[in-house]
């Protein structure tokens, strides 16, 4: 069992070095993996309500406005009319979610439009060194720490009269299911930066200059350091989804063309205009809905920005989470090998609910810590050690059954089976235990008148009829040697009480004998040598062949203790280690013994089947 045991600790080891170089080597897949658990976190967190923020606003090219004012594209003057229309309800800012990447014979008054005012305008990017369009703006510049930020290969602008005098790219970052969680809130090329709309509109709110750095705890900081936004290790910034309607508010650009918006209600918020439009293609899916407009991922992100509450991966997250995972794996480890299946799979439940609670505790202070190694070391655990402890169960089982089956009475088999964990001498062990000889008196000279089949059989009834006896008062038949028996008693179950049946047994087994041999007509009669003491117990013998046994001086006097029964008048011989254990029996005057075995008499207690020694 103790082979067993390494084993099972040796596989749970080379299991979690398993997972981890798993991680290690495909750290995208593992990634996915956590991010769908990141997305039922951010779901179940969804709030109920939000209140209506009044700093931002999205102006919205619904499908309503493309119905009144025609299908896309506009004409470039329609949307210049849609800018003017905007600024006239007195807006802080203006950002354009929309590219205008071609020239138009009337893109004149959407140029004075744009470059007459602050607006800022949008370019997309990519990592490729596919030909760019349009120019890069030079605006923004990286100061320290520059080289962790993604790289820009290529990219599309504005066409050069429709730039206007801030501009910032709107490219988020797909993951590899096709949902957006992130944005890189600055990009490079060579020494030319490009801020994210959210960030450029943050920056032109606060007054702050286009210079950043980026620190080495993970912020980008603002020159002025009034902009500070936490960022995960690729440079990224993670969009703190809301799916609840009217947190930011949605106005159709159907309501500014027809001067149908309150009075007021744009005054001095940051307008963001895009679409919505299904036939606009500007949707993209996020983990709070598999359709959702792009456009409000940017005022998501702002409003993150503003209130400082930017979602963050928490630091060392996930090595602590690994190392709290590999904890919770030993001791449901340690459950599963004290054979409690039960006990370990609800361990590991109360566990993960544990981290999950404080996962979505962190959550709710914007930080992220992960499930997957929770949940996978634990998973992979019970996946693995449940069947194999299952099966060493079953494989236990048959060896108990075929161990002790002929040697103990069924009852005490059955609590065996219900208890295999308090099986005294799974392992050779140290035990106080009672042991007890019987042989049978005249057997040689009946033996030698007999023919032997009918020696055979009737010696198979002796041994049955002793051997009901001894299971009925609670002892373990050890071995039959020839005509005589060996017996113990306190294994393989604890029995306190074992001198006490031992001496019980030895003369219910005599008076069993005395019926027998009445029944039969034998000249037979039983012999009987009971001793206590501290011996070894449990499989012993050789590699070729073992069996449950126990050894010791006190299994030796007893067995000498049973021949001496041939030197007086009673056929039971108590030892002294019996006697000690039973203070306050009615012992008999004290024999004194000289067995072959020891230099220096010795002590015992001869009584018959009938006296009453025990109380």
């Amino acid at each position: 069992m103790r082979r067993s045991a390494i084993t099972k600790w040796l596989a749970l080891f080379v299991l979690q070095g398993l997972l981890l170089c798993i991680v290690m080597l495909f750290p995208h897949q593992a990634r996915e993996l956590e991010a769908a658990l990141e997305d039922r976190r951010i779901q179940l967190l969804q709030p109920a309500s939000l209140p209506t923020d009044p700093r931002i606003a999205l102006i919205d090219i619904d499908d309503s406005t493309l119905e009144q004012e025609g299908r896309w594209p506009w004409s470039r003057d329609r949307i210049a009319v849609l800018i003017e229309r905007i600024l006239d309800q007195q807006p802080a800012l203006v950002g354009i979610d929309i590219l205008f990447p071609d020239h138009s014979s009337s893109s004149e008054n959407l140029a004075t439009v744009l470059n007459d005012h602050r607006i800022t305008t949008s370019l997309v990017w990519a990592p490729s060194s596919v030909p760019p369009r349009g120019r890069l703006p030079h605006q923004v510049t990286c100061t320290q720490g520059c080289g962790a930020l993604p790289r820009i290969g290529s990219w599309i602008n504005n066409f050069s009269s429709l730039e206007g005098l801030e501009q910032a790219h709107i490219t988020p970052i797909t993951d590899p299911d096709g949902k957006v969680r992130r944005l890189f809130p600055l990009v490079c090329h060579s020494d030319v930066c490009i801020e994210a709309l959210a960030l450029s509109l943050m920056r032109q709110l606060m007054g702050s200059p286009p210079e950043y750095r980026l620190s080495k705890s993970g912020k980008l900081i603002s020159s002025d350091n009034v902009i500070q936004i936490p960022l995960e290790t690729d440079a990224s910034a993670r969009i703190p989804w809301y799916s609840s309607s009217g947190a930011i508010p949605w106005i159709s650009a159907r309501a500014i063309l027809n001067d149908t918006v309150p009075e007021g209600f744009l005054q001095g918020r940051v307008l963001i205009l895009g679409s919505s439009a299904v036939g606009l293609h500007d949707r993209i899916s996020t983990p709070v809905a598999a359709d959702f407009p792009a456009m409000e991922a940017h005022a998501l992100l702002l409003q993150g920005m503003l209130d400082q509450q930017v979602w963050i991966t928490a630091k060392a997250s996930w090595p602590i989470s690994a190392l709290a995972a590999v904890l919770a794996a030993i001791l449901t480890t340690g459950l599963l090998l004290r054979q409690h299946p039960l006990l370990a799979t609800l361990f590991a439940c109360a566990v993960n609910t544990l981290w999950f609670g404080f996962a979505l505790w962190q959550q709710q202070q914007g930080l992220f810590w992960p499930l997957l190694p929770m949940l996978a070391a634990s998973l992979s655990t019970l996946a693995l050690l449940i069947p194999w402890t299952a099966l060493d169960a079953l494989h236990a089982r048959d060896i108990l059954q075929h161990q002790f089956s002929h040697y103990v009475a069924p009852q005490v088999m059955a609590r065996i089976q219900r208890q295999p964990n308090q099986i005294i001498g799974a392992e050779p062990e140290r035990r106080l235990m009672t042991v007890m000889f019987a042989d049978l008196r005249n057997f040689s000279a009946y033996a030698a008148n007999i023919e032997p089949e009918a020696l055979a059989e009737i010696l198979q009834v002796i041994m049955d009829r002793l051997t009901r006896t001894i299971h009925q008062h609670g002892g373990t038949v050890d071995k039959y040697i020839g005509d005589a028996v060996m017996a113990f008693w306190g294994a393989p179950l604890a029995d306190a009480d074992h001198a006490r049946h031992a001496i019980m047994a030895g003369q219910a087994l005599c008076r069993e004998m005395n019926d027998i041999s009445q029944e039969y007509g034998l000249p037979l009669e039983l012999s009987v040598g009971i001793n206590s003491g501290e011996v070894v117990v449990g499989e012993l013998g050789s590699t070729h062949r073992r069996s449950y046994t126990l050894i010791g001086a006190p299994v030796n006097l007893a067995a000498h203790l049973e021949a001496a029964t041939r030197q007086t008048p009673t056929p039971i011989l108590i030892g002294e280690g019996t006697h000690a254990l039973l203070p306050t029996a009615h012992w008999p005057q004290a024999l004194q013994l000289s067995l072959s075995s020891h230099s220096a008499p010795v002590r015992a207690w001869g009584i018959s089947p009938e006296a009453q020694v025990l109380t």
